[in-house]
């Protein structure tokens, strides 16, 4: 027994050694299995992750890990490759040294260094060497020396003293002078001698290479006549300082704005006149001699006076590009160009200022018989002599010619009132001319000019040669340029002033580049007026063909203010008035005295004051004065006149036995001007677009046209000149005239009969035959006057060489009406005896309609009643008389032929014509012969289709394709849901990371066009579109395929379906994922474009083992386990010593 419990006990220790054996080597196992498994695993998630991100077909649920935690890899991975490449310094380029960078960038100096050298070099091998002129000898000496033909430049080094002459006069010698900041002071000897003759076509160039700078700021004050000033240095008497002032105008609109600008010129370098009471031109330009400032200060010292700072004649030029001619005060002027002793000079005015200068007549630049031509610089703050009688502020020009195309005229002022009212034979502050003058303004600007009596801005007069034909007379022509803010005083014309026997044109070039005539201020309380323009007539018996013509075109004549009539345009003629739409005017929104009757008969000349009652009157009616022009007091008294309006046009006149104006009913841009008021102070009138009225006494008009509406921005369009926010103390703020006003082209008018047209319109459906309910206002209809041309001439009705005289559109039950009102016309022959009008049916846009293309050819058989408004001169030829005619014509019968055009020949087919006559409204009805409609239009419905077929792919991990099944509803609860199932024996695709993957249709849906949305514009169907919205999940079944995980996401699916407008409905599917794999929600899912390759994707996994997710919890459990079995080890070892022990004992 013994040997048998022995054995027994041996036996036992044998198996606890065994198990403890075991057990240890479990546990260590288990320990290597807990830190090498989590980084396999995660390996392995990685690897899955890869095979999703490659694998497209996947879609937005193709991951087996959740969305959130592909992001949060995704995230990893791009913060990581962000990381390595912010830390890949081999993907830097290497930096350079700070050393080898500067000695890179001295090299680059070092080399546009020599560059700079070598062309100075070479500058300096074609450059003039500079002498230097050290004292007065050096100065006579050296530029006396220079010979024929040669060139030399001078520099002065000192200021000089220098009385005597300096001739130039070898042929050919260009001589450039440089003050260089100091000056040259020149008294003549006493003996009246310039400083400089400048003869024989040689060449003196004055420059500054020191010139002081010019200080420009805003100033306060009147933005007129501010004279320059000059300050001189207490003990020498030499100038220091010019102040001069330029008025600058900016156009906005129909408009401008005025800002005043002080400049303050320092004065470096400088030739200066010092002798007084002399008669000295301090430079003397003639034969052929050439003077060209180009800097520097042309004056005189203060208490001093010259003849001329600089003068020329016989054929000589001066050309100013820049400095200064400024500060002389005489019996001459600052500059004076003359044909005296023989031929014409020249004075080009590119640059500088020639300011602060005065005179008895052009204190800034006198022209007897010369050009002067002005392309830039400024002419500001000159004047003529406070006493006696003159032209000219700024420019005086007796024959020759003036031409400005840029610069400004500014601030000039004639200074001197010559005492008789109702005169007005002085003036132009800015720019006069006379004595066959032609003067032009294409640009520029003539601005802030004041005259105390006369012409403001420019004033061209001839009345010294009243007695002579008007050929060779002085004209004037402004094709552009600004003349704004100038002032008249105590006469007419503030802005320009056209005198006697002078023909005048205003057109600007084009609606880009117009004439402004704005803001000027005629204050005159005497005369008429005339804020933009005053034309001057001529009232002794005999004279009238002496008036001043002004010929303007295009105009816009609004916003302008009279204090008593005729805001816009006011007339008291001794000649005549033109008003008209072709090339003609558009005066509206012009403001007066209104029907008061408060005028105030205090005018006291003296004084310059009264006349301050409402409205303001002309003093000439006074008793005792020469000149009655009391003509307003006359439509002062009449009731008719003062009640019906008078802002826009005012003509007073004595009564003639012919007509003296004609105003047309239509404005530029083709509007009705809406005039309403009075004629010959006794009739209320209106006057229609299409007719017109003759004046032989009186007619007072206001337009009822606003700056908003469709008429002023039709002539604002194509207006060239406007005339806006001048003002007159009197009448005419804009247009002030006694002599001859044609606005516009003096064109015969042509007064069509008024016609009443009616037809019908019919729809047919092309599939019934049954007519359509037709709409109001749906289908378009025109009227159109054949002109010159044969509109149907080819197989196309021609609708562009006719005029369009009326739009109609149906009623509801197919009604067309035409009121067509006098057709008005400016061309034609008298002769006409019958007018064509053409009926058509606007081809539109509506899809589904065949439009009608017949033509109803309308003749009117008619008779021309004419009648001769006046005599007027023609456009190109005002020498020359034409008879202005209104041709009234009445309706002597009316007849139809209809054309259809037969598509297959491309010829018209004809029917008719036949005969219609008025209805008891007056309706001449455009039927057919047979009783059909004058219009048929077919219509073929519109329809459109289109289908889309939904789609998804199942895929599963680690196992084999089952049959599961895909669910696809319109609502979220998948009711009525259709299904469609995966075939394990079906074409099957392998993923890149071995799952198996199947993508399976469900029945197409097919769309069709009630099923969208229309469009409100378009109630065929064309464009329609509506959202549809499905959704795509598995079903989960009741009994699951064992160790298949089934994915619960949930798709939604978005189709927008659009009609494309050609009989296709364009389907467009995209898809998102509202519920994960694990049947959770996500809020915030991708979209994705649901295509072949991209459809929601459901992913069923496979597994009989704990799952490789690499995370701690499974982690956990291998520490755990090893854990345990470490305790069991540790149990048996101490049972088996203690047994141990126990059996020694019992031994």
């Amino acid at each position: 027994m013994k040997a048998n419990s022995d054995k027994s006990k041996q036996s036992n220790k044998a198996t606890r050694r065994v198990l403890a054996g075991v057990l240890c080597g479990a546990s260590v196992l288990s320990l290597v299995l807990s830190l090498v498994m989590p980084p396999i695993s995660q390996a392995i998630a990685n690897d899955g992750q890869a095979v999703s991100t490659e694998g497209t077909v996947m879609g937005g649920g193709s991951s087996s890990e959740s969305t959130d935690v592909e992001k949060t890899t995704n995230g990893d991975a791009e913060n990581q490759d962000s990381g390595d490449a912010a830390g890949d310094d081999d993907a830097r380029p290497e930096e350079q040294s700070k050393d080898e960078s500067q000695a890179e960038d001295n090299d680059a100096m070092d080399v546009n260094a020599v560059a700079s050298a070598e062309e100075a070099a070479e500058s300096e091998e074609t450059t003039t060497a500079i002498t230097n002129i050290t004292n007065a000898d050096d100065l006579s000496a050296k530029l006396q020396g220079v010979g024929e033909n040669q060139t030399a430049c001078f520099e002065l080094t000192v200021d000089i003293d220098y009385p005597g002459e300096i001739k130039l006069e070898k042929s050919g010698s260009n001589i450039t002078l440089d003050l260089s900041g100091h000056k040259i002071t020149h008294s003549g000897d006493n003996s009246n001698k310039p400083l400089f003759n400048i003869t024989n076509n040689a060449a003196l160039t004055v420059k500054d290479s020191n010139q002081g700078s010019d200080q420009k700021q805003t100033s306060d004050g009147g933005n007129n006549g501010r004279v320059a000033s000059m300050d001189y240095d207490t003990s020498s008497g030499i100038p220091t300082k010019l102040t001069y002032y330029v008025t600058e105008s900016t156009p906005n609109g129909t408009g401008t704005t005025e800002t005043l600008y002080r400049h303050e010129v320092s004065i470096n370098g400088a030739i200066v006149g010092t002798a007084a009471g002399s008669t000295m031109r301090l430079i003397n330009v003639y034969a052929g001699g050439t003077f060209n400032l180009d800097s520097g200060v042309i004056t005189q010292q203060y208490n001093c006076n010259v003849g001329n700072l600089i003068y020329a004649e016989n054929g000589s030029t001066v050309n100013m590009s820049g400095g200064y001619v400024c500060g002389a005060s005489s019996s001459g002027a600052g500059i004076k160009v003359s044909n005296d002793k023989g031929k014409a000079s020249t004075l080009k005015l590119t640059g500088g200022v020639i300011a602060g200068n005065s005179a008895p007549s052009g204190g800034g630049v006198y022209a007897g018989g010369s050009t002067v031509t002005i392309t830039g610089g400024v002419i500001s703050g000159n004047s003529t002599l406070p006493s006696g009688i003159g032209f000219g502020g700024g420019i005086m020009a007796e024959g020759g010619s003036v031409t400005v195309s840029g610069g400004y005229i500014t601030n000039n002022k004639y200074a001197n009132f010559c005492g008789k009212d109702g005169y007005g034979d002085h003036g132009g502050a800015g720019l006069a001319a006379r004595n066959g003058t032609h003067v032009t303004i294409s640009g520029g600007q003539i601005t802030g000019n004041y005259s105390k009596e006369a012409g403001g801005g420019v004033y061209v007069t001839d009345v010294d040669r009243n007695e002579q034909s008007r050929t060779g007379m002085a004209w004037l022509k402004i094709t552009g340029g600004i003349i704004a803010s100038n002032v008249s005083y105590r006469s007419e014309g503030a802005g320009i002033r056209v005198g006697q026997m002078v023909d005048a044109m205003i057109n600007g070039s084009s609606n880009d580049s117009p004439v402004y005539i704005t803001n000027n201020s005629c204050m005159s309380r005497f005369d008429w007026g005339g804020g933009g323009i005053f034309v001057q007539g001529n009232s002794d018996l005999g004279k009238e063909k002496t008036a001043g013509r002004l010929f303007i075109y295009n105009s816009y004549i609004s916003a302008n203010t009279a204090g008593g009539y005729g805001g816009g345009v006011a007339v008291c003629p001794t000649g005549k008035t033109l008003v008209t739409n072709t090339e003609g005017t558009a005066i509206f929104g012009n403001s007066s005295a209104k029907d008061q009757q408060d005028a105030k008969a205090d005018y006291n000349s003296e004084k310059n004051s009264g006349n301050e009652g409402t409205p303001h009157l002309s003093a000439g009616g006074y008793e005792g004065l020469e000149h009655k022009k009391n003509q307003d007091t006359d439509a002062y008294n009449a009731k008719e006149f003062r009640e019906n309006g008078h802002a826009d046009f005012f003509l007073a006149a004595e009564d003639h036995k012919t007509p003296i104006a004609a105003v047309i009913g239509k404005m530029l841009g083709g509007g009705d001007a809406k005039y309403k008021g009075s004629k010959e102070l006794t009739q209320a009138i209106t006057i229609p677009a299409n007719g017109g009225v003759q004046v032989y006494k009186s007619i007072g008009l206001s337009s009822g046209v606003t700056a908003q509406g469709e008429a002023a921005i039709n002539a604002q369009k194509v207006a060239t000149t406007f005339i806006t926010g001048n003002y007159s103390w009197n009448h005419g703020g804009g247009i002030m005239s006694n002599g001859d006003l044609y606005m516009g082209a003096p064109e015969d008018t042509y007064v069509y009969p008024s016609l009443k047209l009616k037809a019908t319109k019919v729809l047919r459906n092309s599939q019934t035959n049954v007519n359509e309910k037709l709409e109001e206002n749906q289908f378009t209809f025109r009227v159109y006057r054949k002109d010159s041309t044969d509109p149907l001439a080819s197989a196309t009705f021609n609708r562009n060489v006719c005029t369009e005289v009326g739009t109609a559109k149906n009623d509801a039950s197919g009604n067309i009406t035409f009121d067509l009102d006098e057709q008005f016309a400016t061309s034609g022959t008298a002769d006409i005896t019958t007018i064509t009008y053409y009926l058509v049916e606007d081809s539109g846009a509506e899809p589904g309609i065949t439009y009608d293309s017949a033509v109803y050819e309308i003749v009117v058989s008619a008779k021309d009643n004419p009648t001769e408004l006046m005599t007027v001169p023609k456009k190109n030829d005002p020498n020359q008389q034409v008879a202005l005619k209104i041709h009234n014509y009445t309706i002597e019968n009316v007849s139809v032929t209809k054309h259809k055009l037969d598509k297959s020949s491309g010829e018209w087919d004809n029917v008719g014509p036949w005969g219609v006559v008025q209805d008891s409204n007056g309706y001449y009805s455009i039927a057919n012969p047979d009783g059909s409609k004058t219009f048929t239009n077919k219509y073929t419905p519109y329809e459109s289709t289109g289908s889309w077929t939904p789609a998804a792919t199942k895929v599963v991990k680690g196992g084999e394709m089952k049959e599961f099944t895909l669910e696809f509803a319109d609502n979220k609860n998948f009711e009525n849901a259709k299904t469609v199932k995966t075939d394990p024996d079906g074409k099957i695709t392998t993923t890149a990371d071995g799952g198996k993957s199947q993508t399976l249709s469900f029945d197409k849906i097919e769309y069709k066009l009630d099923q969208l949305n229309k469009l409100p514009a378009d109630s065929t169907g064309r464009g329609a579109s509506k959202t549809f919205t499905y959704y795509v999940r598995e079903q989960q079944p009741n009994t699951l395929f064992a160790h298949y995980k089934y994915d619960q996401s949930v798709y939604q699916i978005t189709v927008n379906a659009v009609d494309e407008s050609q009989g296709k409905i364009n389907v467009n599917a995209t898809y998102k994922q509202i519920q994960d794999r694990d049947g959770k929600s996500v809020t915030n899912g991708t979209t994705y474009d649901l295509t072949d390759e991209s459809t929601p994707t459901f992913t069923n996994t496979y597994s009989t083992s704990l799952p490789l997710s690499g995370m701690s919890g499974v982690t956990l459990t291998y520490l755990a386990g090893a854990a345990v079995l470490c305790a069991a080890a540790a149990w048996m070892h101490i049972r088996r010593k203690a047994n141990a022990k126990g059996g020694e004992r019992r031994e």
